[in-house]
């Protein structure tokens, strides 16, 4: 059987084998097969029937299945790391709040919750912000959408706490 463009092109596996091949060979067709020759060198590959390039698209998604399963054992062992790391910047920061709940002296310094509050507080100003994150366009106008509903949740929550200790302070002074 002869093998031409024709066939190759009515043929949805051949025809997506060849166009990856053209990406490094000019395709010449004579009389019963397709040349291939490499656009930089000397190198010819000549296909005689449609099953060569169904070999060469067997040989492409083996080697597709192997780099899926290189990077998936990639991705697993950074997901690792990054869930090793979490642990260890969780008890770092656990130890530090210990440590500055132990040296605090009573109202001297600020408390353990007021700590991780103004933690909490810029970790989302990281993180939400439209000038620190990437994205362009519609992406930046929801990002900062989300950034003040999320910042005037903060300033409420911040002035009620304002005027919570300024209440408290007024009924101690009052007594």
């Amino acid at each position: 059987m002869s093998l031409n463009l024709r066939d190759v092109q009515c043929d949805p596996i051949a025809n997506r084998t060849l166009n990856e091949l053209m990406h490094h060979y000019t395709v010449a067709e004579e009389k019963s097969r397709l040349v291939l020759t490499k656009a930089a060198g000397d190198m010819k590959l000549f296909l005689y029937d449609l099953d060569d390039l169904y070999q060469l698209d067997f040989v492409h998604n083996q080697q597709m299945v192997r780099e899926i399963e290189r990077l998936r054992v990639r991705s697993t062992t950074i997901d690792q790391a990054r869930e090793s790391w979490r642990v260890r910047a969780l008890m770092a920061e656990a130890q530090l709040l210990e440590a500055t709940a132990r040296t605090s002296n009573n109202g001297g310094s600020h408390k353990v919750s007021d700590l991780r509050y103004a933690s909490l507080k810029r970790y989302l100003a990281k993180r939400f912000h439209p000038d620190c994150g990437p994205g362009q366009g519609i992406e930046k106008i929801v990002r900062s959408e989300i950034f003040k509903e999320i910042w005037n949740e903060i300033e409420r929550l911040d002035q009620g706490v304002s005027g919570s200790r300024f209440a408290t302070a007024r009924s101690s002074s009052a007594a």
